[in-house]
C-alpha cells in the first residue's frame, strides 16, 4: 500500500510539474484512485509543502520570483496557444503598428499575422523576432539587455526607447492572473515594459491559458479592469467571476 501512495504521489507532482494545476477528475484515471483518496494524498503532500491546495485540485508551488523555461512553457496546452493566437491575430488590422511582448502564447499570433498587409511590428522577444522575419514581417527590435530564461530585451535602453513610440496595439503575455493580484510576472524590469508598452498602446490585450487564472508573481503590471483578457475555455464559475472585472474573449 504505501508503495502505491508513492507512485500516486509521484503521478500528482509530475503532473504539476507539466500543467501546474492539476484537478482531482482529471487525476483520477491517470492514477485509479477514488476522489477521497487523492485528497489525502493532496493534504500529505501539501502537509510537505509540495503543493498547494485549490478548489477542486491543486497548483504547484512556485515561488513568487521564479521564471519557469522558455523551453518548459512552449511544451504545455499548446492547442489553446493556437487558439489565443489565431484569436488575437484576428484583431489586427492593415498598415498597424503593434507591439509582442515575449511569451510562446504571443508567438502563436505570428503564423495569422502575413494575412494582414504592411505591418509595422515591434518586439522585445529575440525569438519572437526570429520568427517574425521568417514570415517577413516588418519588425523592430529595440536595444537592450538579453534575459536568458526568457529571450526579451529588459532594461533602461529599451524603456527609453519605448517611450519614444506609440502603438495601435500591444499584445501581452502574463504568467498569471487573478481577481485581487491581477496580471503579474516573476520580473520587475519585464513588468515595467509590459506597463508602458499599454501605457503607448491605443488598445492593449492579454494573451494566456486558462491554466494560469489564481496564479501570482511578484510583480503586476495591470490590473484585470484595466486590460482585456484573452484566453483558453473558462469554467462557468471562473468566467462568471471574471466577467465582473474584465472583458474577457475565450478562443474556442
Amino acid at each position: 500500500m504505501k508503495v502505491l501512495t508513492e507512485e500516486r504521489q509521484q503521478i500528482i507532482l509530475e503532473q504539476l510539474k507539466i500543467h501546474n494545476i492539476v484537478k482531482l477528475h482529471d487525476l483520477i484515471p491517470l492514477t485509479g484512485a477514488s476522489e477521497s483518496t487523492l485528497r489525502r494524498d493532496l493534504q500529505d503532500l501539501e502537509n510537505c509543502h509540495k503543493l498547494l491546495r485549490i478548489h477542486g485540485g491543486a497548483q504547484n508551488v512556485i515561488s513568487l520570483h521564479e521564471e519557469p523555461a522558455l523551453s518548459q512553457k512552449a511544451a504545455v496546452h499548446i492547442n489553446e496557444k493556437k487558439l489565443i493566437g489565431q484569436t488575437a491575430a484576428s484583431l489586427v488590422r492593415n498598415h498597424e503598428v503593434i507591439f509582442l511582448d515575449s511569451g510562446t502564447t504571443i508567438q502563436f499570433m505570428i503564423p495569422y499575422l502575413i494575412e494582414h498587409n504592411d505591418l509595422l511590428v515591434i518586439t522585445n522577444s529575440v525569438d519572437n523576432a526570429s520568427m517574425l522575419a521568417d514570415y517577413n514581417v516588418n519588425t523592430f527590435i529595440p536595444g537592450g539587455k538579453l534575459k536568458s530564461s526568457t529571450k526579451a530585451l529588459i532594461g533602461a535602453n529599451i524603456i527609453q526607447t519605448l517611450e519614444k513610440y506609440h502603438f495601435d496595439r500591444a499584445f501581452l503575455g502574463t504568467n498569471g492572473f487573478s481577481i485581487d493580484a491581477g496580471y503579474t510576472t516573476p520580473d520587475p524590469e519585464e513588468a515595467a515594459i509590459k506597463s508602458l508598452a499599454i501605457k503607448q498602446s491605443n488598445q492593449s490585450y492579454v494573451l494566456s491559458d486558462s491554466s494560469k487564472f489564481s496564479q501570482v508573481s511578484f510583480s503586476r503590471f495591470a490590473t484585470l479592469d484595466e486590460v482585456p483578457l484573452i484566453t483558453s475555455r473558462l469554467s462557468e464559475k471562473e468566467a462568471n467571476a471574471l466577467k465582473k472585472i474584465t472583458k474577457i474573449t475565450e478562443a474556442i
